[in-house]
C-alpha cells in the first residue's frame, strides 16, 4: 500500500506518457511446457528440449501510451542494464519516471537524474509491474515450442513482441492496470 501512495504522489509530477515500467524476460532453448488438450485416457504429447542457452529481453514500456523500448541482451547484470538505460534515456523526453523491481542489476547510479527518475517497486510484488502482464502474453505463445538455437528463440520472441505492439491498443489493454489509472482515489 505504501508504493501505491508513493506512486500517486509521483504521478502528479509526471505526464502519463512519461511513466515507464521495466522488467526482463529470460528465454532460451529450454522448452516451457504448457497445458494440452487430449482425449480422455491419452497422454498428451509435446516436444521437449532441455537447453541451457539463455537470452534476456529487456523491456521498458509506458502503460498509458503503449510505447515501448526493447533489446535482447546476453546477461542480466548492471553493465547490460546500464547500456539499456542509456538507450532509453536517448529516446525519452526531458523528464520521465522509470519504475523497476529491486534486482541487483537495477542500480540508481546508472541513471541521469535529469532524464530518468528511478523508483523501485516493493520486494516480491510482481503484480504491481505491468510489464509482467505483457510477458505473460509472450510466454503463453512460447509454450510447447522447441528452439534448436538461441537465434530461433530470439526471432520467435521478436515476432510475438512486434505483433503485440502492432495490434492497436493491445499493450494499453494489457498493462494499464486500474491502480495506475485511478491513483487519485488512493490519496
Amino acid at each position: 500500500m505504501l508504493f501505491l501512495k508513493r506512486f500517486s504522489e509521483l504521478r502528479a509530477d509526471f505526464a502519463d506518457e512519461a511513466i515507464l515500467f521495466h522488467d526482463e524476460l529470460r528465454a532460451g532453448t529450454r522448452t516451457e511446457l504448457g497445458c494440452k488438450w487430449t482425449p480422455m485416457g491419452h497422454r498428451p504429447l509435446a516436444p521437449v528440449r532441455i537447453g541451457y542457452e539463455n537470452t534476456y529481453l529487456y523491456l521498458t514500456l509506458c502503460p498509458f501510451s503503449g510505447q515501448g523500448y526493447a533489446a535482447f541482451l546476453p546477461h542480466l547484470n548492471s553493465e547490460q542494464f546500464g547500456w539499456f538505460v542509456e538507450q532509453v534515456q536517448a529516446c525519452v523526453g526531458p523528464k520521465s519516471l522509470f519504475i523497476a523491481d529491486g534486482a541487483t542489476a537495477h542500480r540508481i547510479d546508472l541513471f541521469d537524474e535529469r532524464k530518468l527518475i528511478f523508483e523501485r517497486l516493493p520486494a516480491a510484488c510482481p503484480e504491481l509491474n505491468p510489464v509482467e502482464r505483457f510477458f505473460k502474453e509472450v510466454r503463453k505463445q512460447l509454450k510447447n515450442k522447441v528452439f534448436d538455437c538461441l537465434q530461433d528463440a530470439q526471432s520467435r520472441i521478436q515476432v510475438i513482441v512486434e505483433g503485440l505492439f502492432a495490434e492497436e491498443g493491445k499493450v494499453i489493454s494489457l498493462t494499464c492496470f486500474p491502480y495506475l489509472k485511478n491513483t487519485t482515489l488512493l490519496i
